[in-house]
């Protein structure tokens, strides 16, 4: 390109042509970029529809470090990084309640909303879903006002330490209600109460709401009063019909599948024989809850393998996994693996490669999560 220069004090340095117009071509395109991250930056600001969130959940899986006193002992940010890289969406991080008694101002638990306001900046950071659930199998199983009460206290401190996070933030509000805590004698628990399960439930969401910040558009997963999906009809309507950000969670397999004939988790072989109906009823219940109430779903903790005696052997765990996730898929549930222990040494920072002794039975879990993620969304 030849030089051109124009006349006046400026004529002894001439300039490219091509230069210029580069020049003023990038700032044009900077400009437009800068215009459409000021709209993104704006959009992501603004509360999330149930619809959309359900989706954006995607794969990923369960948690242990708030089961435990030192929860930060075996984390690392580098936990959260390697989650993203390998193409799972959201850590579902399952609270201990029952940790700090029933005083949620101690020392100890002011602690603890730190360490939960660390991972999930990091799990924000990094684009990765944050799902904090709660749990107190004791308060769960008994269900006295005492343990209302503290609930409703647990729930305010964390939604008032986390108010002004991102809305892919969201509070899942039981992780699982069980009776084991209390054998047979569990006639007051919220699983055989669904009063005491609505008002509990109730309660929360409104001290959540009221405690401002992002928190009043935030969405709020309601949990099964049971576990499965046909319990989510148990849940009050008007809990959620005047709540345009819910969702609610069902799971099952969360022990994994096995060979007891006649029960709603068994599976063998392919799955032909009984497994791949069971796994399409179970789905079905979350389906047709959501055509009728119009409130979608979130399948918070299932398992692949037989969690309780080994029964399946690496290619059943396999067949059936592929199969669960692929029908989920097809509804569009997304969904938390139980759990991220299993397939991850969170301490080492590293993908677990060697098998594993489950219950007896020797399975490669990372070829396991290798077919996973080839079926998952």
């Amino acid at each position: 390109m030849p030089k051109i220069s124009k006349g006046g004090p400026l004529a002894s340095k001439p300039y490219n042509v091509s230069a210029v117009l580069l020049a003023r071509n990038t700032v044009i395109l900077l400009a437009i970029a800068l215009f459409y991250l000021s709209l993104v930056v704006a959009d992501e600001s603004k509360p999330i529809s149930p619809g959309w969130y359900q989706k954006l959940i995607g794969p990923g899986f369960s948690t242990n470090w708030f089961k435990t006193e030192e929860p930060m002992k075996k984390y690392s940010e580098q936990n959260i990084k390697d989650v993203s890289e390998k193409g799972f969406k959201n850590l579902r991080l399952r609270c201990r309640a029952d940790l700090y008694s029933y005083n949620y101002t101690a020392t100890n638990f002011t602690w603890f909303l730190g360490n939960l306001t660390t991972v999930v900046d990091h799990c924000l950071k990094h684009k990765v879903i944050p799902i904090v659930s709660w749990i107190h199998h004791h308060a769960e199983a008994y269900a006295t006002e005492k343990d209302h009460d503290a609930y409703v206290a647990w729930w305010t401190a964390v939604a008032q330490q986390l108010k002004d996070k991102h809305f892919n933030l969201t509070f899942n509000l039981f992780t699982e209600l069980g009776i084991d805590d209390c054998g047979k004698n569990c006639n007051e628990s919220l699983r055989k109460r669904i009063d005491k399960y609505n008002k509990w439930t109730a309660d929360v969401v409104a001290a959540i709401r009221g405690t401002g910040g992002n928190n009043g558009q935030r969405i709020l997963i309601l949990g099964s009063p049971g576990k499965t999906a046909k319990d989510l009809e148990n849940i009050e309507s008007t809990i959620y019909s005047n709540d345009p950000y819910m969702l609610a969670e069902w799971h099952i397999y969360a022990s994994g599948p096995n060979k007891k004939k006649g029960g709603q988790k068994y599976w063998k072989g392919d799955g032909t024989t009984k497994g791949q109906e069971n796994v399409k009823n179970a789905i079905y219940e979350a389906t047709n809850f959501t055509d009728k109430f119009k409130l979608g779903t979130y399948l918070g903790a299932w398992m692949p393998q037989d969690n309780k005696v080994g029964d399946l052997n690496e290619d059943e765990v396999i067949r059936f996994a592929r199969f669960f996730v692929s029908e989920l898929r097809k509804v569009s549930i997304s969904w938390s693996l139980n759990v991220l222990d299993r397939y991850y040494d969170t301490k080492e920072k590293a993908w677990l490669t060697e098998k594993q002794d489950i219950k007896g039975r020797k399975l490669n879990m990372s070829r396991v999560l290798d077919n996973i993620r080839e079926v998952m969304p």
